[in-house]
């Protein structure tokens, strides 16, 4: 199917873009994926951009008779934005929230035994370590669609999230869940969470040995500063490097008995502050660019105490969303002083 084009001034709002919008310097104004809603129409419309293309819905999809359609629907993204606010609150997600964006996802959960065996080992071990394991399977399996993966290849990608972290079966609970920080003795024991998921992984036959190599390498790095082995770039599979940014995406983001849960901003921008040289790039900034415009539209709190509205998020300044408060539109980056501590679903 061949793109949706429609007029900004008419129809335009709770329509998601289907590619960037620029400026005329050339600058991204508006990011792929963004949900519109007052304040991007607005937006578009001081600069005089009277169309835009957009997704269509599934219906749209089926009623037309060009198959050269885009892979992921509006209704994918609304799915996702929905999980994304739930897990950003705090909140877990019901299977059958997950949507056609994760059928993959839910399949392997609900209906291959062979896995349910290996997760329900991860589930003994430690319920936050289930949790984030399907958490990661989710935002995974998000940028596999974002890739343009397969279903083959998401499938496999989905395997690999939900698998990541087995080897933490083999890890004591006291050290798994200790609420200070480890000592070097400790962090030794978990490190090799890694290799004994991958020795697990070899008795699972129907894994490829490349979500094996996922499993053993999701805390490497591309510039060789992770572990097991200290591989960088090309070494890398393209699984692992997925899972390298989703696996901290998730842990960052989620409350840990040592750890307050981070909002998606303070995500983002500690991502920064580690070096995005220690993670591909490209995928990285697919992923940021992305999960971010899912927040477009959520209910946030201030660390002055107000509840507003994210209205839009510059996509050069992810961090720094304009916030509606009362008809009121705060722009963060010109507000030093204030800042998102909480999302409410």
């Amino acid at each position: 199917m061949e793109n949706k084009s429609i007029c900004v001034t008419e129809n335009a709002l709770d329509e998601i873009l289907i590619e960037d919008i620029f400026d005329n310097k050339g600058n991204i104004l508006i990011a792929k994926n963004a949900i519109m809603n007052k304040y991007s129409v607005e937006l578009l419309s001081r600069l005089n951009i009277k169309e835009i293309y957009v997704y269509p819905s599934k219906e749209e999809s089926r009623l037309s008779k060009n198959n050269n359609f885009p892979l992921i629907y509006k209704e994918n993204i609304l799915a996702m934005q929905k999980i994304a606010r739930r897990l950003a609150a705090g909140k877990g997600v019901a299977p059958d929230d997950l949507g056609e964006m994760s059928k993959i996802l839910s399949i392997e959960i609900n209906k291959n035994s062979k896995m349910i065996g290996h997760t329900g080992r991860i589930k003994d071990t430690d319920e936050y370590t289930y949790n984030h394991s399907v958490n990661v399977a989710i935002y995974s399996v998000y940028i596999g669609r974002l890739l343009g993966l397969d279903d083959g290849r998401l499938r496999e990608l989905c395997q690999a999230a939900l698998l990541h972290d087995i080897g933490k079966a083999k890890v004591p609970k006291d050290i798994l869940n200790k609420k200070g920080k480890l000592t070097k003795e400790e962090f030794s024991i978990v490190k090799k969470h890694t290799i004994d998921g991958y020795v697990l992984s070899k008795g699972m036959s129907f894994l490829t040995e490349e979500v094996r190599e996922a499993i053993l390498c999701h805390h490497e790095r591309e510039d060789g500063s992770g572990y097991p082995y200290g591989i960088k770039g090309r070494k890398i599979n393209l699984y692992a490097k997925i899972l390298a940014i989703t696996d901290v995406y998730d842990a960052l983001t989620s409350e840990r008995a040592y750890k307050k849960k981070s909002t998606p901003f303070d995500a983002i921008e500690e991502f920064y502050n580690m070096g995005i040289n220690k993670f591909s790039r490209p995928i990285l900034n697919i992923f940021l660019k992305n999960i971010s415009q899912l927040y477009v539209n959520s209910k946030v709190i201030l660390n002055d105490g107000r509840v507003g509205k994210i209205e839009f998020i510059p996509p050069k300044d992810l961090t720094f969303p304009i916030i509606n408060i009362h008809g009121e539109y705060i722009d963060l980056s010109t507000n030093p002083s204030l800042k998102i501590i909480g999302i409410v679903e």
